[in-house]
């Protein structure tokens, strides 16, 4: 699979999307806020630099999306991150691909379901736990701040196709995460420096398996 060039930057939303994606973000980020009074989608505490640490934050994995990918899955998604970002840039940048956001907290999927409708998205909202939803070899499978890397790896080994990748936003304990995974699967990694989390880190899994096999 070939990567995306054009790097996703963070003046990513003046340089490299359009208007319309722009305002589309700015929309999500509004309904965000408001829903946010009366459910616990982010903390109460970033709001205040929710552009940086949550929109950007998601955004930055735009970088490493295979350019012919036409299926991407995220698991734990919350409020929408990243999958959301994900969606709403997709929609400029990669129109066939199909972006589907799993959560198992039925209040946060009424809040997704309302963006979809609100930035009028093909985003799929899987209402349930990542357990019982059917494999369908997705391209792409992401994760911020749901599961430490071992079960994201099971996660991964379910539902990515053979050549796809896994991307998972990850802070200051990667590296533990990452020596814990090693001891029950066989992977390829690369780390990338987080964009907008000091410390943090994009973490590029492929071709994972059981270390059983």
């Amino acid at each position: 699979m070939k990567i995306q060039s054009k790097p996703l930057l963070p003046s990513l939303y003046i340089e490299t999307v359009s208007r319309e994606t722009i305002e589309r973000l700015n929309l999500y980020k509004e309904l965000l806020l408001e829903w946010n009074k009366s459910i616990n989608l982010i903390s109460r505490k970033s709001t205040a630099d929710i552009w940086d640490r949550h929109i950007l934050d998601s955004a930055q994995l735009w970088n490493y999306c295979p350019s012919n990918a036409i299926s991407w899955l995220d698991v734990g998604s919350g409020g929408g991150f990243p999958g959301m970002v994900i969606s709403i840039i997709a929609a400029e940048r990669n129109p066939k691909l199909s972006v589907t956001l799993v959560e198992s907290n039925n209040k946060k999927c009424f809040f997704l379901r309302e963006v979809v409708r609100r930035l009028e998205l093909k985003t799929n909202i899987f209402c349930d736990r990542i357990e019982n939803l059917k494999s369908q070899n997705f391209h792409v499978l992401s994760a911020r701040a749901f599961t430490k890397l071992v079960a994201l790896l099971a996660i991964s080994s379910e539902h990515l196709s053979n050549d796809g990748i896994s991307l998972f936003l990850k802070g200051k304990n990667a590296n533990f995460e990452i020596a814990e995974a090693e001891k029950l699967w066989h992977f390829k990694k690369t780390i990338h420096k987080s964009f907008s989390n000091q410390g943090g880190c994009v973490l590029e899994i492929r071709n994972n398996t059981c270390a059983k096999h």
